[in-house]
Protein backbone atom coordinates (compact mmCIF):
# COMPACT_ATOMS: atom_id res chain seq x y z
CA UNK A 1 0.00 0.00 0.00
CA UNK A 2 1.31 3.83 -0.92
CA UNK A 3 2.14 6.17 2.01
CA UNK A 4 -0.63 8.76 -0.13
CA UNK A 5 -3.27 5.38 0.36
CA UNK A 6 -2.08 4.58 4.17
CA UNK A 7 -2.57 8.56 4.35
CA UNK A 8 -6.04 8.71 3.37
CA UNK A 9 -6.81 5.64 5.33
CA UNK A 10 -5.96 7.59 8.85
CA UNK A 11 -7.50 10.57 7.99
CA UNK A 12 -10.85 8.44 7.25
CA UNK A 13 -10.19 6.67 10.42
CA UNK A 14 -9.51 9.60 12.52
CA UNK A 15 -12.91 11.32 11.47
CA UNK A 16 -15.05 8.56 11.67
CA UNK A 17 -16.81 7.66 14.73
CA UNK A 18 -14.73 4.73 15.84
CA UNK A 19 -11.65 2.86 13.69
CA UNK A 20 -11.79 -0.21 11.24
CA UNK A 21 -10.23 -2.67 13.00
CA UNK A 22 -8.80 -4.13 9.70
CA UNK A 23 -7.17 -0.49 9.60
CA UNK A 24 -5.77 -1.15 12.83
CA UNK A 25 -4.20 -4.30 11.97
CA UNK A 26 -2.24 -2.87 8.94
CA UNK A 27 -0.28 -0.68 11.13
CA UNK A 28 1.35 -3.33 13.02
CA UNK A 29 1.53 -7.27 13.42
CA UNK A 30 -1.36 -8.60 15.56
CA UNK A 31 0.72 -9.27 18.18
CA UNK A 32 0.90 -5.32 18.99
CA UNK A 33 -2.29 -4.90 18.31
CA UNK A 34 -3.45 -3.38 21.40
CA UNK A 35 -0.56 -1.27 22.01
CA UNK A 36 -1.95 0.42 18.41
CA UNK A 37 -5.36 0.67 19.30
CA UNK A 38 -4.12 2.67 22.47
CA UNK A 39 -1.61 5.17 20.27
CA UNK A 40 -4.04 5.57 17.60
CA UNK A 41 -6.89 6.58 20.28
CA UNK A 42 -4.77 9.17 21.09
CA UNK A 43 -5.32 11.09 17.85
CA UNK A 44 -9.24 9.54 17.49
CA UNK A 45 -9.92 10.90 20.60
CA UNK A 46 -7.65 14.08 20.23
CA UNK A 47 -9.34 15.11 17.26
CA UNK A 48 -12.28 15.52 18.85
CA UNK A 49 -11.17 17.71 21.85
CA UNK A 50 -9.98 19.53 19.53
CA UNK A 51 -12.67 20.82 17.45
CA UNK A 52 -14.49 20.81 20.80
CA UNK A 53 -11.85 23.65 21.99
CA UNK A 54 -12.73 25.18 19.15
CA UNK A 55 -16.34 25.22 19.67
CA UNK A 56 -16.17 26.71 22.57
CA UNK A 57 -13.82 29.63 21.31
CA UNK A 58 -16.44 30.41 18.97
CA UNK A 59 -19.42 30.55 21.52
CA UNK A 60 -18.02 31.21 25.06
CA UNK A 61 -21.24 32.75 26.03
CA UNK A 62 -23.44 29.62 24.90
CA UNK A 63 -20.97 27.93 26.92
CA UNK A 64 -21.12 29.60 29.73
CA UNK A 65 -25.20 29.68 29.78
CA UNK A 66 -25.31 26.44 29.28
CA UNK A 67 -22.35 25.43 31.71
CA UNK A 68 -19.01 22.85 30.54
CA UNK A 69 -21.40 19.59 30.70
CA UNK A 70 -24.47 20.41 28.35
CA UNK A 71 -21.85 22.65 26.19
CA UNK A 72 -20.00 19.55 25.73
CA UNK A 73 -22.70 17.32 24.79
CA UNK A 74 -23.50 19.68 22.02
CA UNK A 75 -19.79 19.72 20.82
CA UNK A 76 -19.86 16.16 20.82
CA UNK A 77 -23.28 16.07 18.79
CA UNK A 78 -21.94 18.44 16.26
CA UNK A 79 -18.38 17.21 16.00
CA UNK A 80 -19.73 13.64 14.91
CA UNK A 81 -22.58 15.19 12.26
CA UNK A 82 -19.72 17.64 11.36
CA UNK A 83 -16.01 16.84 10.61
CA UNK A 84 -13.90 19.45 9.68
CA UNK A 85 -14.05 20.26 6.20
CA UNK A 86 -12.00 23.31 6.27
CA UNK A 87 -8.00 24.21 6.64
CA UNK A 88 -8.80 27.10 8.63
CA UNK A 89 -10.46 25.80 11.93
CA UNK A 90 -12.26 29.38 12.12
CA UNK A 91 -14.79 27.88 9.81
CA UNK A 92 -15.08 24.66 11.27
CA UNK A 93 -18.41 26.25 14.12
CA UNK A 94 -19.97 28.30 11.49
CA UNK A 95 -22.72 25.70 11.49
CA UNK A 96 -23.89 24.88 14.55
CA UNK A 97 -26.41 27.35 14.32
CA UNK A 98 -27.77 25.66 11.86
CA UNK A 99 -27.03 22.09 12.96
CA UNK A 100 -29.33 23.52 16.33
CA UNK A 101 -31.63 24.77 14.60
CA UNK A 102 -32.94 21.19 12.97
CA UNK A 103 -31.60 18.68 15.55
CA UNK A 104 -33.83 17.36 18.35
CA UNK A 105 -33.85 18.53 21.23
CA UNK A 106 -32.24 21.84 20.68
CA UNK A 107 -34.44 22.66 17.79
CA UNK A 108 -36.85 23.43 20.72
CA UNK A 109 -34.83 25.30 22.61
CA UNK A 110 -34.88 28.69 21.16
CA UNK A 111 -32.93 29.81 23.70
CA UNK A 112 -30.02 28.11 22.92
CA UNK A 113 -30.59 28.49 18.94
CA UNK A 114 -30.89 32.10 19.37
CA UNK A 115 -27.47 32.54 21.17
CA UNK A 116 -25.96 30.28 19.01
CA UNK A 117 -26.69 32.73 16.09
CA UNK A 118 -26.24 36.04 17.79
CA UNK A 119 -22.43 34.51 18.27
CA UNK A 120 -21.37 33.46 15.02
CA UNK A 121 -23.22 36.97 13.41
CA UNK A 122 -20.88 38.93 15.62
CA UNK A 123 -17.84 36.46 14.64
CA UNK A 124 -19.07 36.08 11.29
CA UNK A 125 -19.24 40.31 11.06
CA UNK A 126 -15.75 40.46 12.24
CA UNK A 127 -14.42 38.68 9.61
CA UNK A 128 -15.89 39.59 6.90
CA UNK A 129 -14.26 41.68 3.91
CA UNK A 130 -14.13 45.38 3.85
CA UNK A 131 -15.44 47.81 1.49
CA UNK A 132 -15.55 51.32 0.53
CA UNK A 133 -18.91 53.07 2.27
CA UNK A 134 -20.86 55.51 0.76
CA UNK A 135 -21.43 59.36 1.72
CA UNK A 136 -24.75 59.99 2.05
CA UNK A 137 -24.24 62.76 -0.26
CA UNK A 138 -24.42 60.82 -3.38
CA UNK A 139 -28.05 61.22 -2.33
CA UNK A 140 -28.02 64.69 -3.07
CA UNK A 141 -26.86 64.56 -6.70
CA UNK A 142 -29.60 61.76 -7.38
CA UNK A 143 -32.42 62.94 -9.76
CA UNK A 144 -35.94 62.70 -8.22
CA UNK A 145 -36.57 60.48 -10.93
CA UNK A 146 -34.34 57.60 -9.82
CA UNK A 147 -35.40 57.59 -6.22
CA UNK A 148 -37.58 55.03 -6.64
CA UNK A 149 -35.52 52.99 -8.72
CA UNK A 150 -32.84 53.01 -6.03
CA UNK A 151 -31.34 49.94 -5.18
CA UNK A 152 -28.34 49.30 -2.03
CA UNK A 153 -25.27 47.50 -1.55
CA UNK A 154 -24.87 46.76 1.79
CA UNK A 155 -21.35 46.51 3.58
CA UNK A 156 -20.24 42.79 3.67
CA UNK A 157 -20.35 42.69 7.57
CA UNK A 158 -23.94 43.27 7.75
CA UNK A 159 -26.49 40.61 8.84
CA UNK A 160 -30.32 41.34 10.25
CA UNK A 161 -31.17 37.94 12.67
CA UNK A 162 -33.68 36.97 14.72
CA UNK A 163 -33.35 36.22 18.16
CA UNK A 164 -34.81 35.84 21.65
CA UNK A 165 -34.60 39.01 23.44
CA UNK A 166 -33.62 36.48 26.62
CA UNK A 167 -30.70 35.47 24.59
CA UNK A 168 -29.17 39.26 23.92
CA UNK A 169 -29.67 39.87 27.20
CA UNK A 170 -27.72 36.90 27.96
CA UNK A 171 -25.12 37.75 25.92
CA UNK A 172 -24.79 41.37 27.37
CA UNK A 173 -24.90 39.53 31.29
CA UNK A 174 -21.85 37.29 30.03
CA UNK A 175 -20.00 40.39 28.47
CA UNK A 176 -20.52 42.45 31.73
CA UNK A 177 -19.40 40.06 33.85
CA UNK A 178 -22.64 39.13 35.17
CA UNK A 179 -21.98 35.16 35.66
CA UNK A 180 -25.47 34.32 37.24
CA UNK A 181 -28.04 35.44 34.58
CA UNK A 182 -31.30 33.50 34.62
CA UNK A 183 -31.85 32.34 30.66
CA UNK A 184 -35.58 32.24 31.88
CA UNK A 185 -35.45 35.74 32.67
CA UNK A 186 -35.76 36.91 29.71
CA UNK A 187 -38.93 35.50 28.49
CA UNK A 188 -39.47 34.58 24.63
CA UNK A 189 -40.01 37.21 23.08
CA UNK A 190 -38.33 37.43 19.65
CA UNK A 191 -36.28 40.25 18.44
CA UNK A 192 -34.62 41.61 14.78
CA UNK A 193 -30.75 42.47 15.78
CA UNK A 194 -28.72 44.45 12.96
CA UNK A 195 -25.22 43.58 13.00
CA UNK A 196 -21.85 44.82 11.32
CA UNK A 197 -18.57 46.28 11.53
CA UNK A 198 -17.54 49.91 12.39
CA UNK A 199 -13.46 50.20 11.64
CA UNK A 200 -13.00 46.76 13.94
CA UNK A 201 -15.38 47.31 16.40
CA UNK A 202 -18.69 44.77 15.58
CA UNK A 203 -21.78 46.61 16.63
CA UNK A 204 -25.33 45.90 16.81
CA UNK A 205 -29.11 47.22 17.44
CA UNK A 206 -32.36 46.03 18.01
CA UNK A 207 -34.05 47.73 15.31
CA UNK A 208 -37.97 47.59 15.58
CA UNK A 209 -40.77 45.50 12.95
CA UNK A 210 -41.09 48.02 10.32
CA UNK A 211 -37.55 49.11 10.20
CA UNK A 212 -36.67 44.76 9.94
CA UNK A 213 -39.43 45.02 7.05
CA UNK A 214 -37.76 47.85 5.06
CA UNK A 215 -34.12 46.53 5.93
CA UNK A 216 -35.26 42.84 4.66
CA UNK A 217 -36.00 44.32 1.50
CA UNK A 218 -33.38 46.08 1.34
CA UNK A 219 -30.66 43.30 1.94
CA UNK A 220 -32.71 41.74 -1.16
CA UNK A 221 -31.42 45.23 -3.60
CA UNK A 222 -35.44 45.86 -3.76
CA UNK A 223 -35.79 49.26 -5.29
CA UNK A 224 -36.46 52.25 -2.64
CA UNK A 225 -39.62 52.12 -4.14
CA UNK A 226 -40.87 49.07 -3.69
CA UNK A 227 -39.81 49.06 -0.12
CA UNK A 228 -42.05 52.25 0.26
CA UNK A 229 -45.03 50.45 -1.38
CA UNK A 230 -44.60 47.43 0.94
CA UNK A 231 -44.29 49.66 3.99
CA UNK A 232 -47.56 51.23 3.34
CA UNK A 233 -49.55 47.59 2.38
CA UNK A 234 -48.27 46.55 6.04
CA UNK A 235 -49.56 49.15 7.72
CA UNK A 236 -52.76 50.13 5.32
CA UNK A 237 -54.05 52.89 8.51
CA UNK A 238 -51.23 54.64 8.37
CA UNK A 239 -50.35 58.00 6.10
CA UNK A 240 -48.50 56.26 3.69
CA UNK A 241 -46.48 59.74 3.23
CA UNK A 242 -45.42 58.85 6.81
CA UNK A 243 -44.15 55.42 6.19
CA UNK A 244 -42.39 56.99 3.02
CA UNK A 245 -40.66 59.49 5.36
CA UNK A 246 -39.80 56.53 7.64
CA UNK A 247 -38.14 54.78 4.91
CA UNK A 248 -36.24 57.86 4.20
CA UNK A 249 -35.12 57.91 7.86
CA UNK A 250 -34.06 54.21 7.94
CA UNK A 251 -32.06 55.22 5.23
CA UNK A 252 -30.08 57.80 6.27
CA UNK A 253 -29.89 55.56 9.72
CA UNK A 254 -28.12 53.39 7.62
CA UNK A 255 -25.81 55.77 5.81
CA UNK A 256 -24.85 57.07 9.19
CA UNK A 257 -24.07 53.83 10.93
CA UNK A 258 -21.81 52.77 7.98
CA UNK A 259 -24.02 50.43 5.85
CA UNK A 260 -24.28 51.12 2.26
CA UNK A 261 -21.59 50.87 0.16
CA UNK A 262 -23.65 51.65 -3.46
CA UNK A 263 -26.85 53.12 -4.68
CA UNK A 264 -27.77 52.26 -8.28
CA UNK A 265 -31.32 52.67 -10.25
CA UNK A 266 -33.00 49.35 -11.09
CA UNK A 267 -32.03 48.57 -14.47
CA UNK A 268 -35.53 48.34 -16.39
Amino acid sequence: MKLAQIQALFQANVLGETPEAKFLARLNPPTRAEKIEQVFAVYHDGFRLRMAEFLSHDYPVLREALGDEAFAAIAEAYVAAHPSRHRNARWFGAGLPEFLRRTPPYAEESFVCGLAALEEALARSFDAADASLLPIEILGVTPPEDWPRLCFGFHPSVALIEAPLAALRCYEAVQEGQADFDPAAGGDEEVSLLVWRDGLEVQYRVVDELETLALREALREKPFGEICALLAFSRPREPAEGLTMAAANFLGSWFADGLIVAATPQRD
